[in-house]
């Protein structure tokens, strides 16, 4: 796929705990996502890596472990997402059925700025907490030297791709003031 012009992957990481993979029924453990990203790295094939905060089973812990599973994976950008227990879903069904979500509250799945925000609320892991979280995930996943560096020297590789990344950079301080608004 490399040689036929493959450059790019999307990843549907989820959790970088196993439980929680087995929990959504996900089929697929942090092991073998890890030695696929492994193998993709050593083949020069970027990953845009996805992760979910709020999953049923998250913790603090589990949150922890899910931040430095993705910098130990290392993917190239990374998009965090909060459970959405869309109504009718699963999740959703499961989330009203265990007290996690009252019932029509899912109506409440972004703010007036287009930012996602965490719906589902456990007696372990307030919703404010799990939102807060995707933050600090974004903020030490990137704020990192070698992360730093990496998005640095792909800006002075072009200046199609300086200015795609400025871009990015701006769409992405601004998610985090919308964010802590």
């Amino acid at each position: 796929m490399k040689d036929n012009g493959l450059r790019l992957l999307l990843v549907g990481y989820e959790s970088g705990d196993d439980q929680i993979l087995l929990n959504i029924k996900k089929g697929l453990r942090t092991d073998i996502a890890r030695r696929f990203t492994q193998d993709c790295h050593r083949l020069g094939i970027l990953i845009h890596g996805t992760f979910i905060l709020g999953l049923p089973g998250e913790t603090a812990a589990s949150i922890e472990t899910t931040i430095e599973y993705a910098k130990q994976l290392n993917p190239h950008t990374i998009q965090v997402s909060l459970a959405a227990p869309y109504p009718g879903t699963t999740l959703y069904k499961q989330a009203v059925r265990e007290g996690w979500l009252q019932e029509n509250d899912a109506v409440n799945l972004v703010n007036e700025h287009g930012v996602q925000l965490a719906a589902i609320s456990y007696p372990h892991l307030s919703k404010e907490e799990i939102f807060h979280s995707m933050e600090v995930f974004y903020k030490r996943f990137y704020f990192r030297p070698g992360k730093i560096w990496e998005i640095v020297r792909t800006m002075l590789s072009s200046t199609e791709m300086m200015r795609r990344r400025l871009r990015e950079g701006v769409e992405f301080f601004r998610f985090l003031r919308a964010h802590q608004a």
